[in-house]
Parts: structure tokens; sequence; C-alpha cells
């Protein structure tokens, strides 16, 4: 997908082409983006900050991250580009009114030249809040997108510089795919403690034929983190990345910091890598610990020293000791990075990188880099190998071996960088840049055989950038690119535009034509990539992407012709939200951080303040909204399912239909809605029923398999039971229409019993035919699933109101399938999906009493193996209409209003 936000032509042409000059900084040393460019700040020096932070905004969504937004505002405005940071502090107020660094970024604008932007009135400052009060925000978005195929743009390009660090999953194809992901950034502010809780994560539905596991659900970043500010110490827990004091990326552990003083900080590490965001919590078992310390040795000058250690349970995976330095002044920045493994005796990776920016903004970067890849561990001498863990390899080989092993598995990646941006005008700049890589080679043991260099890479480029030519808005950029690889040469002409029809609505065409030619073999290919990406925005929080691309490849290798065409799409909808207010302390809702971290106060006098009393707030009358109830509900149930010869959907051996069962249930629900305070606009809601299905048949029908086949009936009834829990957040609301977005778990168990057996076709299995007394089979199953939806409610008219919902599922499915007179209990496990739809009408009796009736259709689907490893296909169905009575009611206060 290709993703950029439409304020993109907000941005000054300088900052856009100081992205390209400063590749050398995309692995930031202490942690992320974000903190490369306040240490670039810190360092004054801006147009470095402005260069990164710009990079990552224009890899993000359509909607940009608040925190990069606001500093990347921030930076612009202390590098005396006055207008680009007034837009870009103007789109954060747009996009996040209400966000955590609203107060911060009004308090900016009205600091800027009174020619750019006019003062506006500011808001109450963190300092400013009373010492039991804490001051929070939350933001976060929820997106889902339909991906036929995406690999016009997640596969790599050859005509660009490999980079060995990047995330393994940044390169992963999506066919016939969901994706869903949910990212929540909360802020808790108190003047003696600040918490921060960051959570990023989705699931990847898959619509292959066939496929059992067709889910994945992955973590990028689930932590929390909080700061003392009196003690000058900061722990953070959970799912996060870093990538300094020899911590390799995403891990799952913990991270205590303390600054000593302005000159020394020590930081303590532990636990275990993370490779993929769609792995376990200690997938591998592999554990690390480490410990650095960071010095400020002058002014400009930061070094670190680390040492950490990595082991596979009582096995040592990796040993290594190393520094980092970072040096800035008003031009200059140096910074670089050394790590080596005394297990090994041999260096890891060792990085410098380097930028000076000239008085006209014109930028020179490079950087050289050499490091192993993956870095060396023990764990690299299992590739290629028959054993699953070091335990089981040491059962046949040495120690020594494991080590000579390691060293032969792990190949060294060479690269250097150099680039060069100037600013031609106000609406004009250029990039240039170069660079080179190299990858070794690995040697043949341990039965495993070696892999050849691929030798020395050359790359190289030029981009063309212009914004507000014809429109306000418009940006256009032109890129020519050559690559001289190991086999083959390519080239490559790139051109990509943005288009601003109106403030709602944009288009970006893009085509690439490429060319490739071959070194030491006849290979011509021709590649055209034509792409069209259209984004609207139907509410400020609210858009709707699509984007249609097609390829065209041509190739001629010997006598060989070969020609693909393939067609691409994307539609996907995103939405974002934010809130933020203060707590009252209250107890164990909100912890009195006053009492533990404040200096002691006398309350010897107290002065009189002159103040004009605030007017009263419009009266909410209670925090938090109610509504419980209960339902009847009546329907129809199936349940079905086809049996396989083996795990493929080739050979039918025989299909089960549990169906024309009546299904009654009661059921009780409930919902919880938070109009104040910290959970403002987030809801709760769920339900429990149970009931029987009753009235049924099973249709046994057997398919001939070198005989003759047999249908057979028998009468079927049996219980039910099912509970969900959902949270959600309510995007938009009025007094007459209230749209919400949820996320939740259901649990649906279903057991029916098969009774007596009538021959209803060819076959003899019930000649004579058994007695309703007798129990024939039995089926077992249990749907634990992971939902998402969406809730609308709209008042009709006075007292009446029509409730809809709608929520996709992915499920795990348990199944067990028991044949008393064969082959007794087979058990089945798959994956699969489905969705609830439900609709009604509700009519408000008095204020707290309301009636109501609707419809409901649930359905479930998956692909399942028993424990024969034969497929089994299942579809369940139900569908009826229920009547409800419910009750509302409020609670209290318990946060305090702002």
């Amino acid at each position: 997908m290709r993703r950029v936000g439409w304020w993109l032509h907000r941005v000054s042409v300088l900052g856009l082409a100081s992205v390209i000059s400063c590749g050398a900084f995309a692995e930031p040393l202490n942690g992320s983006a974000l903190e490369k460019a306040r240490e670039f700040i810190r360092a004054k020096h801006f147009a470095q900050a402005i260069a990164v932070l710009q990079q990552t905004l224009a890899g993000g969504s359509s909607i940009p991250n608040a925190d990069t937004l606001e500093l990347f505002g921030e930076a612009l405005a202390k590098g005396g580009r006055f207008q680009q940071a007034r837009l870009a502090l103007q789109d954060y107020l747009r996009f996040f009114p209400k966000g955590e660094g609203a107060a911060r970024v009004k308090m900016l604008l009205g600091t800027l030249p009174p020619e750019t932007a006019p003062p506006l009135p500011q808001m109450a400052t963190i300092n400013q809040i009373n010492p039991d009060e804490t001051a929070w925000s939350m933001t976060g978005s929820l997106s889902s997108y339909f991906i036929r195929d995406d690999s016009y743009n997640t596969a790599k390009d050859i005509s660009t510089a490999p980079n060995a660090t990047a995330d393994p999953d940044s390169h992963r194809l999506h066919q016939n795919t969901f994706l869903t992901t949910f990212d929540q950034l909360i802020f808790i502010k108190h003047p003696y403690a600040k918490t921060k809780i960051k959570i990023t994560g989705m699931d990847e539905h898959r619509m292959r034929p066939g496929e059992v596991n067709s889910d994945q659900y992955g973590l990028s970043q689930a932590y929390v983190e909080t700061s003392f500010d009196t003690l000058d110490l900061s722990v953070r827990i959970g799912r996060q990345n870093r990538n300094a004091g020899g911590v390799l990326g995403r891990f799952d552990g913990a991270l205590v910091s303390w600054q000593m003083n302005q000159m020394l900080r020590f930081n303590a590490v532990a636990g275990s890598a993370n490779i993929s965001r769609f792995d376990a919590p200690l997938k591998d078992g592999r554990f690390f610990a480490g410990a650095s310390v960071d010095l400020r040795l002058i002014p400009n000058l930061d070094v670190s020293l680390f040492a950490i250690q990595q082991n596979v349970r009582s096995l040592l995976d990796r040993r290594a000791v190393g520094g980092e330095f970072r040096y800035f002044n008003k031009n200059l920045s140096l910074l670089g990075m050394v790590d080596y493994d005394v297990h090994f005796n041999r260096f890891n990776a060792g990085t410098l990188s380097t930028s000076y920016t000239f008085d006209d903004g014109s930028v020179v970067a490079a950087s050289f880099d050499h490091r192993r890849v993956p870095y060396l561990a023990s764990f690299n001498a299992l590739q290629g190998q028959p054993f699953l863990t070091l335990y089981d390899m040491l059962k046949f080989r040495s120690e020594d071996d494991v080590r000579r092993f390691a060293i032969d598995r792990t190949p060294y990646f060479q690269s250097a960088m150099m680039s060069y941006t100037r600013p031609l005008s106000e609406k004009l700049s250029i990039n240039l840049d170069v660079t080179t890589t190299y990858v070794s080679g690995t040697l043949p043991s341990g039965g495993v055989d070696g892999t050849n260099p691929l030798g020395r890479e050359y790359y190289l480029s030029g981009q063309l950038i212009a914004n507000g030519i014809f429109t306000p808005g418009d940006l256009y950029t032109g890129a020519l690119r050559f690559a001289r690889l190991a086999d083959s040469y390519v080239y490559f002409i790139d051109l990509d535009a943005r288009y601003p029809l109106s403030e709602q609505f944009r288009v970006s065409p893009r085509l690439r034509l490429g060319y490739r030619e071959g070194r030491n073999a006849p290979l011509r290919e021709t590649t055209v990539l034509p792409s069209l990406l259209f984004d609207y925005f139907v509410t400020k929080n609210l858009a709707i992407e699509a984007e249609i691309a097609t390829k065209w490849i041509d190739s001629a290798a010997g006598n060989f012709r070969g020609q693909t065409r393939d067609t691409f799409f994307t539609l996907g909808l995103r939405s974002d939200f934010s809130s933020d207010g203060t707590a009252r302390c209250a107890g164990r809702l909100t912890p009195c951080l006053a009492g533990l971290f404040a200096p002691a106060r006398t309350p010897d006098r107290v002065e009189p303040v002159d103040r004009k009393e605030p007017a009263v707030p419009p009266w909410i009358s209670s925090v938090f909204m109610f509504e419980v109830g209960a339902r009847y509900w009546l329907g129809r149930s199936r349940t079905a399912y086809d049996y396989f010869a083996d795990d493929t959907p080739t050979l039918k051996v025989s299909t089960l239909s549990y169906d024309r069962l009546v299904a009654q249930s009661g059921e009780v629900f409930f919902r919880a809605d938070a109009q104040e305070g910290l959970l403002r606009n987030m809801f709760l809601k769920g339900y429990i029923d149970t009931g029987f299905l009753r009235s049924g048949r099973l249709v046994d029908r057997d398919y001939p398999l070198g005989g003759l086949g047999s249908l057979t009936q028998s009468v079927a009834a049996g219980r039910s039971f099912s509970g969900t829990i959902d949270l959600g957040y309510n995007i938009y609301a009025d007094e007459r229409l209230r749209l919400g977005a949820f996320f939740g778990w259901q649990s649906w168990v279903d057991s029916i019993d098969a009774n007596g057996c009538v021959q209803r076709g060819l076959g003899a299995i019930c000649i004579p035919s058994v007695p309703a007394s007798v129990r024939m089979v039995s089926e077992r199953d249990h749907f634990k699933s992971f939902r998402v939806g969406a809730a609308l409610d709209v008042a009709l008219a006075s007292g009446l109101s029509w409730s809809s919902e709608f929520a996709l599922a992915s499920t795990y499915h348990r199944a067990t399938d028991t044949h008393y007179f064969t082959f007794g209990a087979d058990p089945a496990k798959g994956r699969g999906g489905g969705f609830e739809a439900q609709t009604g009408l509700k009519y408000a009796l008095t204020e707290r009493i309301s009636l109501g009736a609707g419809l409901r259709w649930r359905h479930q689907e998956d692909q399942s193996l028993d424990m024969y490893g034969q497929l089994l296909s299942y579809r369940v169905d139900r569908f009826g209409a229920f009547a409800q009575a419910s009750y509302r009611f409020g609670w209290g206060d318990l946060f305090g209003r702002e």
C-alpha cells in the first residue's frame, strides 16, 4: 500500500529532499526516528531533524502520527522555516484538536512571527495542573484493507540498494488478504511522573482456497513506559524496539534507565529477541541481558559503552561488547558504532555516518557499514542441519563444532553511501546519491554446502522534486536509477505525482519504467508498472483509500520468451481517534502521585488569588451510562461439514448436515459507555446466552469409493452456549447518530446428538431402522473467535431508535465427531472465519425502560484436520429473531471533568 499523507504538499522542498540525503540515519542508534530527531534538535542540527522526521512522515499513513507531526513543526520553527512550521502545526490542530500536544502546539504557534501566524489563545500547561490531578491523552487508529495483491509495492525493488537492518516483515506480500491494524498511544502526565502506553497490532486474514491456518495475529509494539522525574528514572516493559546498547531491534522484555547527572546515565536491559511481529513471546527460548552507560564528555559529544550476553536456555549464544558515539555541531553530525563478539572473537558490526549542512541549505551525507548478517550467534549453526534445537545438535556435535559452524553460516555485508541534496528554488530541489554493497559467501562445513559471494554491486540515482507548481498542494517527483548487479544492469525511470482535486479528495498517479540487461548471459527484460491511488477524507478522522495498478513484464533469455501480466488492487478504510482531559485523584483508579513523589509542602498560609471563576460546564448526568437487559431468541440452526479422503479438498468421502434445528435461547446483555474522563467515547459491551436446539435432523451422505454410497437420516437435538465481550470507541456521536468501532472475543459451543437411523438412499447401514431411543452420533463444536466490527445507532423519532452492528470474526475451531457404532471419537481442529450481523428497533417506554425486537445472523466456516490427517470443511449458520427488554442507568463521577 502506498499511503502518504495528503498534507505532504505543505512540506518545504528542501525538507523532502533532505530525507534522501540522510539515508544513513534510517537505523537510529538510540531507538527510533523520533529519538534520533530529538537528538538533532538538542544539538541544534535542525536540517537533519527535519530530514529524519520527513522520512518518517512520508512512509506513514494518510493521517500522520501526532508525535511526529508536532516534532516536525517544532524542528521547522527552530530551523527558521516559519511558513512550513505554521502549516505543519495547523495540520496537527486539524487532525488532533484535543491531542496530548495541542496545548504545546498552540503555544508554539503563538511564538511564531506575527506575519506568519497570529498568536492563538494559550492553554494550561502541565505545570499548571493541580498536584492531585493527572493530565491524559489518547490517540489511535483502526484500519482495515482488502489487498488483492500488493507485490508491486512490497516486493524488493532491485534498482535500490539492499538494507541489511530492514524489518523481516517489511517485504511481506499480501494476496487476497484482509489486513486489519490497530494502533493506540496513551499518555498520562503528572508533575512528578509520566506514563506512556503503546500498542500496535494487526490481523492478516488470508482467503486462499484450502488453507487451514488462514489467520495470523501480530504485535509490533505493546509496552508501558513510566518516567519518574524526581528520581530521574524510567522503566519500559513489554514488546519494544531498541537499537542501542547491543540490542538488535525488537524484543520482549524490560529496559531501565537512570540519569545520575547531566553527564552520566546507566541502562539495564533484559528480554528475548523478537524477529517477526507474528512470533509469540520467548519463541526460541533465547534470552539476553545487558548493561550500558551513556557519557556526555563535552557539550556536543555523547559516548555509550555496553556489554550484552544472550543464551539459548543454558547454552551461550552471543556475548558482545561495544560502543557508540554521537557528535553534533551547527553544521556537522558524526555517528559511529562498533560491536565485537568476545565468544567468537569476531567483529559483528562497525558503522560510521556523517553529514554536513552548508549555509545555502545543501547537505552532503556519507555512511559506511560493515556487519554480519545476521549477527554472530550459536543459533546460526542450525542452518542446514537436521536438528530443531542446539541441544539436539550437541548430542552429535561438540561445542567447538557448533562455534565453527556458526561462523561458517554467517556472511558479512558491506555498504558505502554518499549523497548530495540541494534546493534549486522555493519549489524545486535535487538529490544525487551513489551506493555500493558487497555480500560475502559462506564456507562449507558440517555437511552443509557453502554459498558464493554476491560480489560488488553499485547503485546510482538522481531525483528532482517539485511542489506547488500548478495548485497549492500538488507534489511531483521524477527519478532516474541505475544498478550494476552481480548478474545484470538495471535502468529505471520513476514518475510520481500527487494532485489534490479538493481538500478531501486527492489522486496520485505513478509510472515506473524498467529495463534489465544480463551481464554474463543473454537477458533482456522490460517492465512497465502504472498505478493510481485515490485518497478521500470522509471526515478529518475517517479516510478511504483505493489503489489499482498493473504490471507488464516482457523477458527474453536465450531462446526463452516470456510475458507477465498482473493486476493489483487495494481498498481500505482508516479511522483515527483522539481524546484528552484531566483525572481527579481517586485512589485506585487515579493514584495520588503528589503524595508519593511531591516535595513536602507546609500550608503556612494561602495567598489569595484574584481570578475570575470559570463558567460552569454543561452538566452530564453521569460519567458512565449502562444498559442491561434480557433477550429471547428464536430461529433456525444448521451445522454441516464435508469430510475428505486426505488433507486436500480433492476427494470427498461424506457429508454430514445437522439442519432444520429450531434454536431457542435466553440471553443477558449489557453495554457501558464512558461519557467523560480518561475513557471518554469508549464502550464495553457483551452478552451471554444459553439455550436448546430441537426438532432437527442429521442427514449423513457417504459417497461411493469403490462401492455403493449411502444416505441415512437421524433425529437431532442439542444445547448451545455462547458469550461475547467487545471493547470499542465511538468514532462519531451526536444527538441523533452514534457510530462506533470495536474489537473483542467470542466463545460459542454447540453440542448436538443424533438418535436413531433410517435408510433414505442406497446402502444398508440402517436396515433395519434403528429406533430413536438409541444415540448414534454426537457432534461437539467450540468456536473461539477474535472479532472486529462496527456498531450504528440512529434516533428515528421520539423514543424510537434503530441499531445495527456487524462483526467479522477470525476463528479457531475445535470439534469432536463421535460415531458410537463405528470408529468412535474423532477430534479435529482448524481455523477459519465468519461474521455476525444484527439489526433491531427499540422503543423507550420511559427514560430508563425500553422494549425492542430485531434479527440476528451468525455464520462460521473453517477448514479443520482430524486425528487421521483428513480435511473437514465446516459451515455453520444460525439466524432468527429476538425480543428484548432493557434498563438504563448511570454511575457517578469517578473522574473529574475538564
